[in-house]
């Protein structure tokens, strides 16, 4: 069966809600198709990976820009539904978002990923990524 890579839509919801809670962040169906029902932002795009009409896997992309670097193409989130890893869903992801990335004008991809995902991080190596940097991210609570 192909696989299909498509941007994301408000019916996505449920499937979406799941791949956000096997990432680590938690969230209702009727949350998440509230969030995907906001005013599109050009400068990002939510991709859907199926198959045999299933959601396996997402990935958002969003172009970034800070004042003291520029601008860059950055993936924000990638999940592979854990019955469908290891298959090279999430390989077919990345490369859309790089073709995404050069369609948009951009010439670089970031990803930022949790230390902990060991794994994660020789997926991104295995796929041509270098680690340019290690930081902390700290939050408070307003």
């Amino acid at each position: 069966m192909p696989l299909t890579i498509r941007t994301a839509t408000p019916q996505d919801a449920p499937a979406l809600a799941l791949l956000s809670t096997q990432l680590g962040y938690p969230v209702t169906p009727e949350l998440m198709h509230s969030r995907l029902t906001h005013t599109p932002d050009p400068n990002r795009s939510l991709f859907v990976a199926e198959q045999d009409n299933q959601v396996l896997a997402a990935l958002e992309v969003a172009i970034m820009f800070a004042w003291e670097s520029g601008d860059w193409a950055e993936i924000r989130g990638l999940v592979v539904l854990d019955t469908a890893r290891s298959q090279g869903i999430g390989a077919a992801l990345v490369e859309h978002a790089k073709q995404w990335t050069r369609a948009q004008g951009h010439t670089k991809l970031r990803v930022r990923t949790n230390e902990t995902r060991t794994r994660t991080h020789r997926f991104y190596e295995r796929l041509g990524f270098t680690k340019t940097k290690s930081q902390r991210v700290y939050d408070i609570p307003l």
